[in-house]
Order: C-alpha cells, then structure tokens, then sequence
C-alpha cells in the first residue's frame, strides 16, 4: 500500500454560514450537534469559537496502542473545572447513520494558571460560563460520514 493509498479526498463547496450565541450553563458539544440538526447540516466545518467556559474535560492519546483501534486506555482525560477563556473550535460536522456526529477539538487558557493553554478533543462535559461565539458552515455537494476505518478500526470520516 503507497502513502497515497491512504489519503482520502472530498471536494465540495462552502454553503450557508450560521453564527449562534450559547448561553449561560450550556453543553457546548450537545448544542452544537442540536444546531446541526434543526439547521439539517449533514456536513460541515466548525469554522471558530469564542467565549467563557465553567468547565472542560480534555481528552488525548496518551500511549500508542501496539495496536489499533486506540482505546481509553490510550487516553487521558483532563478535566479542568475553573475559569476558562474558550480561544479556539476547530472540526468537522458529518453523519454517522442517521445521527450527526462532531468530531471537534478545542483549545482554552486558564484564568488561575497565568493564561496556562490546554487543548484536546471536546467531549460531552463542556459547559458555558457567560458565553460562547460559534460560526460553522455547511459544506455542499460533498456527503461526510463516519464510518468504520478497516486500518484504524475508529470512526473515520469517509465522503462520497
């Protein structure tokens, strides 16, 4: 298998752009799989975020599997529950089935460790302090999924 075997491409094109506002006390990641569902967004792109979080749990490849697929016990998950600056959004919306499925990772600074930066893939416990400034975009003419990598044995994205 050559290296470009292992390169998948999708071209499509940049559609509508929704700015959202979140509120106070809300889960960031829940609120962003409930935007892409009532905006019908079936691909997209997470283009920036911005705000004030209450807390955060971190998740990243701690130790290389000897073997895919990567499993929690490859992972550590950081939680960081005090004043957070959210400084960066960055990912993908797809769907896997019928459901949406985000794939994004963020990056914030801590108000109590001198702007100290973290970042790591977002996971469910992400909760809003005052506010969170999220633009995304649809992506058209290009279908996104998740599906089963046979090399990784993760939920990849595949398009078609």
């Amino acid at each position: 298998m050559s290296d470009w075997d292992k390169i998948r491409i999708g071209r499509g094109n940049l559609g509508r752009v929704i700015a959202f506002r979140l509120g106070p006390g809300l889960n960031l990641l829940k609120s962003l799989e409930e935007i892409a569902r009532r905006e019908n967004i079936g691909s997209g792109v997470i283009l920036s975020g911005a705000g004030s979080l209450r807390q955060v749990t971190l998740r990243n490849v701690r130790l290389f599997p000897d073997k895919f697929p990567v499993m929690d016990r490859n992972r550590i998950y950081t939680p960081k529950k005090e004043p957070l600056e959210l400084l960066s959004l960055s990912g993908n919306i797809a769907r896997k089935g019928d459901e949406v499925y985000i794939h994004c990772h963020i990056t914030v600074s801590s108000g109590l460790d001198d702007g100290r930066a973290y970042g790591g893939h977002l996971i469910e416990d992400c909760e809003v302090f005052s506010y969170c400034e999220i633009v995304i975009a649809e992506i058209t003419g290009l279908e996104m999924k998740r599906g089963t990598d046979p090399e990784t044995h993760g939920p990849e994205l595949f398009f078609t």
